[in-house]
C-alpha cells in the first residue's frame, strides 16, 4: 500500500488502499450557510458534486412484485398512498430539494429532513407518530480497487413504507434486493419493519467484510515487521488506526440504537420482527468486540514494530562498540609507537617492526577471545 498523501484525501473518502477516513475536521463539518438559520432547514453539509440523483423502487406484497429504476420524483410521490409495501431508495441526497420534496410527500418532520442532509450524523434512532428515523454508516469495499469508502444511509419506516437514503451510488442492499425479487422466506409476507430489518442486517454483516480486509492488512503487516522492519509499515498501522477510530465511531452508536429497536415498545415494529433484530444486535457486538481486537493487534504492533527496530539499533551500536574497543587498545599502541622521540625501547631493534605487530596481533586475538568467553560475540 503506498503511503498516504495530503493531495489524495477528499474531504470524506481516502482513496488510499484500505483506508477509511473521516478527519477531525470532517467531524465538525458544517457550512457557513447553516450558521444563524432556524432549525428545519434542507441543507446538505457533505460534499458536492455533479452526479444526477437516482431514486428506485420496490411495490410489493406476498404475490406480486413491481420493480422501478431511474424513476421521476413526482411519480415517486404518489407512493404516498399506495396499499401495497413500498421501499424507494434514493441515491444522492446533495440534491436537497428533491430530498425535501420526497420526505414532503411522505409527512416527514423538517427536523428529520434536516438530519438526513447532515452527512456526519452520529448513528441514532428516533421515533414519532407516523414512523420511525434511522441513521447509521455504510461501510463498502471495492474488491478491484481494494478501496473502502464510507457513507452515511439514513433510513425511515412507515406503516407499509421504508424510504432510504444514500449519499452517492452503491450500496450493500443487493441481497436485499435478490430476496425481493425471489420472493422467497419471509420478506415479502412480513411488513415494512421486516424491511427495516434486512437492510440493516446487510449493512452490519458488511462490517465483517471490512473487519477482515483488515485482519488480511494487519497479517501482512506482522510479516513485514518480523523481516524487514521498515518505516512504511509503521506509516500502514497509522492509517489502520485511523481507520479503526472511524469504524468504531461507525459500530459502537449503532449497538444502542438496534438495542433500542429490540427493547423499546416501538408500534411501527411488531413483536415477531424483534426476534430477527436481536440477531442484527448480536452481530454489532461481534463487530464491536473484532474492532476491539484489532485496536489492540494494531497497538501491539506498533509496540512490536518499536522493538523490532530498538533491537535493530542495539545489534547496530553492539557492532560499533566491539569494533571501537578492539582498536582502542591497537590504537594505543600504534600511538605509543608514533610518538616524535629519538629514544624509545625497540625501535633499535633488528626485529621491531615484527615485535611491533606480533603485539598488535595478540592484542587483537586477545580481545576476541574475550569477547566470545564472555559471549558477546
Amino acid at each position: 500500500m503506498a503511503a498516504l498523501k495530503l493531495k489524495d484525501i477528499p474531504k470524506r473518502i481516502v482513496k488510499d488502499p484500505l483506508m477509511i477516513y473521516s478527519g477531525i475536521k470532517g467531524m465538525f463539518h458544517q457550512t457557513k450557510d447553516r450558521v444563524g438559520l432556524p432549525p428545519g432547514q434542507a441543507i446538505y453539509t457533505g460534499t458536492y458534486h455533479d452526479e444526477p440523483y437516482n431514486i428506485s423502487y420496490f411495490q410489493y406484497s406476498d404475490h406480486h412484485l413491481d420493480e422501478h429504476k431511474n424513476q421521476q420524483l413526482d411519480d415517486v410521490k404518489k407512493l404516498a398512498h399506495a396499499d401495497d409495501f413500498v421501499w424507494i431508495n434514493f441515491q444522492g441526497i446533495h440534491h436537497a430539494e428533491q430530498v425535501r420534496e420526497l420526505c414532503e410527500a411522505f409527512n416527514i418532520h423538517s427536523l428529520t429532513i434536516e438530519d438526513i442532509l447532515s452527512v456526519e450524523q452520529r448513528p441514532k434512532i428516533e421515533e414519532t407518530e407516523n414512523y420511525v428515523f434511522v441513521v447509521c454508516k455504510m461501510l463498502l469495499h471495492n474488491s478491484k480497487t481494494r478501496k473502502n469508502s464510507s457513507e452515511q444511509v439514513s433510513l425511515i419506516l412507515g406503516e407499509n413504507f421504508v424510504i432510504s437514503f444514500q449519499e452517492i451510488e452503491g450500496d450493500t442492499f443487493d441481497p436485499v434486493r435478490e430476496r425481493l425479487r425471489a420472493g422467497k422466506g419471509r420478506i415479502r409476507k412480513e411488513g415494512s419493519d421486516y424491511l427495516l430489518y434486512a437492510l440493516l442486517d446487510t449493512i452490519v454483516d458488511h462490517y465483517f467484510v471490512i473487519l477482515e480486509k483488515i485482519g488480511d492488512v494487519l497479517e501482512d503487516i506482522e510479516g513485514e515487521i518480523m523481516l524487514k522492519g521498515k518505516k512504511d509499515s509503521f506509516d500502514r498501522l497509522y492509517a489502520l488506526r485511523r481507520e479503526m477510530i472511524h469504524i468504531r465511531r461507525s459500530v459502537w452508536p449503532l449497538r444502542e440504537v438496534v438495542s433500542k429497536m429490540e427493547r423499546d415498545d416501538m408500534k411501527l415494529i411488531k413483536k415477531n420482527t424483534r426476534i430477527y433484530i436481536r440477531d442484527v444486535y448480536d452481530h454489532t457486538i461481534q463487530a464491536i468486540d473484532s474492532v476491539e481486537t484489532y485496536r489492540d493487534f494494531i497497538s501491539s504492533l506498533g509496540d512490536l514494530y518499536q522493538s523490532v527496530i530498538s533491537n535493530r539499533m542495539n545489534a547496530v551500536m553492539k557492532t560499533l562498540t566491539i569494533i571501537s574497543v578492539i582498536f582502542i587498545p591497537l590504537t594505543f599502541v600504534a600511538g605509543v609507537y608514533g610518538m616524535n622521540f629519538d629514544y624509545i625501547p625497540e625501535l633499535k631493534w633488528d626485529y621491531g617492526y615484527a615485535y611491533f605487530w606480533g603485539l598488535i596481533v595478540s592484542l587483537l586475538t586477545g580481545t576476541l577471545v574475550l569477547f566470545r568467553v564472555k559471549n558477546w560475540l
